[in-house]
């Protein structure tokens, strides 16, 4: 419980009696005395408001003190002062004496930064010297300057260089910057890492040593970081992995400055263990940047970056450790705020190599990209490798091997999530297999759902049943001929196809066969989920589905692709024309197979059209195409063989899409599809189609 005194008195956050000295406060009354004894006060009627100023300098207050003016008072501090500065011998024993020359040793401050570090200090120690100061009326920057330089002996040019912002001990924020409005209380002020570094020297034990002070230095501006949970074997997945280690291993060799490598992704994709990881494997100590403070408080985006500076100050006489940042985002979330050319000098000039670490980065400027030399995203999942390492992870779930197989290769499967199902999993019943994958998918579920991703698909979905023949390329109609296609991209590494015609004419289906005979990932992406809803969203969706084919080597399908390509006259709005523009720059750039499907191939843009390198259109079956699928469907294929032309000559607009409708139609009526069935089924299918859209004009008709 607190005691009386502590609930009604006013708090300190640092307590005079334990971590202030007699020589803290005889140096602090000496600047204070020599403060109140500058020629500005020479004609000041009064100097004093309160009895306290003066019991503060150590001077007890005549009993007429309300009658005696300017001179007299003036004469009792030059008094003091004179006293004070007579009895001093030898070197002065402050408080904070290991702080300071750890300071001094790490950062090499010139003296008048030495002084002016000293005087911060102890003006932190000595909360009740602002009251002191505040009835100091020397106001503005200059003059505050001039009196402060008269105090400590110094030029007033050296002390006004060293508080301007970009000052050594105002970059790395342990004092902060003072302004033109500056008067004499605020004009040195403690940055709030030089607080939280004094409260954390000063709640260590007496008698600490430099090396004891370096070392609580070290733990609250980049203490080590622990130890790696995953051997690098284990990342080969990640793309140029080894490029990172040769470059992180010859920085440390040359001691180079500058060297940056930025990891970015989303949350729990495990890029600060891959970091850990690199590390051991270069056997390269690695500090850390810490997100709080030895209180458990949050420590703000701007003081960890404060603490990057200070840290790569430190670690210059520690050459071969690695500073790594992690949440880079933090220090972005008022991007205004910082200084451009502050951040890249710390990217430029910095000693020890560093990782950065986001799961974020499109609100960072590009200005400060460039300043790095890797740039990598980390994905939780997708090489045969992460998929691997996921699967062993995943394989103490109480369910199939089927399911584990299955999540560990889905794209949102990460190291982190794959972390808290087994945590949630030990609490599930071993033997309901069943039941607990149907529990884990539920969490999943809302667990995405937050996370603002899409609902996933079951991971064990049933298995159809085989109503209708595998896809054969005999069954399409095109103009130009696809045959030649599969040959040249196997030479050419790439190609821009545009397929176009009626639904169901096996558009898709031929970008399938097309990825299994290439041997390739086969990418679906429709373009109405490539749609946002807020202004960009739209060209960073277009921009990350590219960059994913590219990654994966997938053979990307765009699907609808007259949903937002549609010609750029018709737009009513700019963000649809950029959308647009996007596309057609990733376009270009794309080094991939792409093919583009759509129904409406005359509203495609025509800037679009130009930069596919085949436009081929799908058409209806042949009469001699549609009795072989109609065979292949029926269970009487004696009559199916017998059909003469003159039978299937009214069937001039189906495809195989229609015909399998046609076949599962009759298949849900509970009829088997044989061949009378099978046509009248499909004559329906056709009026359906033909109704209103085959000869008859789109759009108002008057």
């Amino acid at each position: 419980m607190l005691l009386w005194k502590e609930l009604i008195n006013e708090s300190r956050e640092l307590n005079k009696e334990t971590t202030a000295s007699k020589d803290d406060l005889k140096l602090l009354q000496i600047y204070l005395c020599r403060l109140y004894l500058t020629p500005a006060y020479e004609n000041t009627l009064s100097l004093f408001n309160t009895e306290e100023s003066l019991v503060f300098l150590g001077i007890k207050p005549p009993e007429d003190a309300d009658a005696l003016g300017t001179r007299a008072h003036r004469s009792i501090i030059r008094k003091r002062e004179k006293a004070l500065t007579s009895s001093l011998k030898g070197s002065p024993k402050l408080s904070f004496e290991p702080l300071l020359a750890s300071l001094v040793k790490l950062l090499k401050p010139s003296l008048v930064e030495t002084k002016l570090l000293v005087y911060a200090i102890l003006l932190l120690k000595h909360p009740q010297a602002q009251p002191v100061l505040r009835e100091l009326e020397i106001n503005e920057f200059n003059n505050s300057v001039s009196a402060l330089s008269r105090t400590l002996r110094e030029s007033s040019r050296m002390v006004a260089r060293a508080l301007e912002d970009d000052s050594m001990l105002c970059q790395v924020r342990l004092l902060e910057a003072a302004n033109r409005g500056s008067d004499i209380w605020d004009l040195v002020e403690a940055g709030p890492l030089l607080g939280q570094l004094v409260q954390a020297t000063s709640d260590g034990e007496k008698g600490q040593s430099e090396s004891d002070i370096e070392q609580i230095l070290f733990r609250h501006v980049c203490p080590p970081g622990p130890g790696a949970q995953h051997q690098i074997a284990e990342f080969q997945g990640v793309p140029e992995l080894q490029l990172m280690l040769d470059y992180l291993q010859n920085a440390l060799a040359t001691k180079g400055r500058g060297k940056n490598i930025l990891l970015y992704g989303k949350p729990g994709t495990g890029k600060t263990q891959l970091a850990r990881a690199m590390a051991e494997k270069l056997s390269a100590p690695l500090y850390e940047v810490p997100t709080k403070d030895d209180g458990s408080g949050a420590m703000t985006g701007r003081v960890r970056l404060d603490a990057a500076k200070l840290a790569q100050m430190f670690l210059e006489d520690r050459l071969g450790a690695i500073l790594l940042f992690d949440e880079m985002e933090d220090a972005f979330r008022k991007a205004n705020d910082l200084a451009k050319g502050w951040f890249n000098q710390l990217l430029e000039e910095n000693q020890a190599p560093a990782i950065w670490i986001s799961n974020n980065i499109s609100e960072v400027d590009s200005a400060f990209l460039r300043r790095f030399d890797f740039i990598f995203e980390v994905q939780g999942s997708g090489t045969d490798q992460q998929a691997e390492k996921l699967e062993r992870d995943l394989s103490a779930l109480p369910v199939s091997q089927a399911w584990i197989s299955e999540a560990a290769r889905t794209s949102w499967m990460t190291p982190a999530l794959a972390k808290n199902l087994l945590d949630v999993a030990q609490y599930m019943p071993a033997r309901q297999i069943i039941r607990n994958q149907q529990r884990l998918e539920a969490l999943i579920h809302q667990r995405l759902s937050v996370m603002g991703e899409r609902k996933p698909a079951p991971l064990l979905k049933r298995k159809p049943t085989q109503d209708f023949p595998e896809f054969r390329l005999e069954w399409i109609n095109t103009k130009p001929t696809l045959k030649n296609v599969e040959r040249l991209i196997r030479k050419e590494g790439a190609a821009k196809i545009c397929l176009y015609g009626p639904p169901g004419a096996g558009k898709t289906a031929y970008a399938q066969e097309l990825a299994k005979r290439l041997e390739k990932p086969f990418m679906l992406q429709s373009g109405s989920d490539l749609l946002g809803k807020y202004v960009g969203e739209t060209e960073k969706n277009i921009a990350k589905m590219f960059d994913k084919a590219e990654r994966t080597g997938a053979v990307l399908l765009l699907d609808e692709a007259d949903t937002f390509l549609y010609n750029r006259g018709m737009a009513d709005r700019s963000w649809e024309v950029s959308a647009v523009n996007e596309f057609m720059i990733r376009l270009e750039r794309f080094e991939g197979v792409l093919l583009a499907t759509t129904n409406r191939f005359d509203s495609l843009d025509k800037a679009i059209l130009r930069r596919f390198q085949l436009k081929v259109g799908f058409g209806y079956l042949s009469t001699d195409q549609l009795k072989e699928l109609i065979e292949a469907c029926v269970m009487d294929k004696d009559k199916a063989q017998a059909l003469r032309p003159d039978q299937l000559a009214q069937f001039e607009y189906l495809t195989p899409g229609l015909v399998r409708a046609a076949v599962q139609h009759l298949r849900l009526r509970g009829f088997k599809p044989r061949t009378e069935r099978l046509l009248e089924a499909l004559k329906a299918e056709q009026d359906q189609q033909i109704d209103g859209v085959i000869g008859q004009p789109i759009g108002f008709v008057q």
